[in-house]
């Protein structure tokens, strides 16, 4: 599975050069001579204020887009990870190679739901959160609310099983037993009586049909 960090940390590492540089410009515009007398020079000069007002609205753009980058790369990575089991150290019984468990934890980096991915069914957003669907210990389905973004799990999980079907849903494909056509479109059936059909909207029909025939 590709590292899905990566464009992230990219992102990141741009950000903070971005705010570095803004801040130096504003430091240098202060305490270098040549930087006063430009300041001195707006006095006398509206073209000169102008563009003072254009560059000083530009350092702040950068400054907030370079914080939000920094805050989504953090929250993105605390929130929801997908780890492979079989290279944990732990004293459990060892854990199949290609044996995957989802990690999730809230802003503050406390862990809140690590459940492995082939328990999951699905998962929902509503409004900034999702709810996970999925098999517990006992063979019971629950679900579990978290503070997330679909995207982000889309993201995320690019190349695992876990695919996005619908605006509102991502569907663990390895658990759909029937796939059948509507009057309405594509609906997955997970084949567990207290767990609905998930819809499959025009925008990722073909997607999803391709990985649902490649399993």
């Amino acid at each position: 599975m590709k590292n899905n960090q990566s464009p992230y940390l990219l992102e990141l590492i741009v950000a903070l050069v971005t705010a570095f540089l803004a801040l130096l410009s504003g430091l240098a515009l202060v305490f270098h001579p040549s930087g006063r007398e430009a300041l001195m020079s707006l006095k006398t000069s509206p073209e000169a204020m102008t563009a003072a007002i254009m560059l000083g609205a530009a350092v702040i753009v950068l400054a907030v887009v370079a914080i939000e980058v920094l805050f989504k790369w953090r929250v993105r990575s605390q929130t929801i990870r997908l780890m492979n089991m079989g290279t944990v150290v732990s004293d459990q019984a060892t854990s199949a190679p290609d044996e995957k468990v989802i990690t999730m934890a809230d802003n503050e980096g406390t862990m809140k739901l690590s459940v492995r991915l082939r328990n999951i069914y699905y998962i929902e957003s509503d409004d900034n959160y999702i709810k996970v669907w999925y098999q517990d210990y006992t063979g019971s389905v629950k679900q579990y609310m978290l503070r997330c973004r679909l995207k982000t799990v889309e993201e995320s999980f690019a190349e695992s099983d876990l695919v996005r079907c619908h605006r509102k849903y991502i569907i663990n494909i390895s658990k759909v037993q029937v796939l059948s056509k509507e009057k309405d479109g594509y609906q997955l059936d997970l084949g567990v009586e207290s767990i609905g059909a998930v819809p499959v909207s025009k925008t990722y029909e073909a997607a999803v049909l391709s990985r649902f025939n490649s399993r």
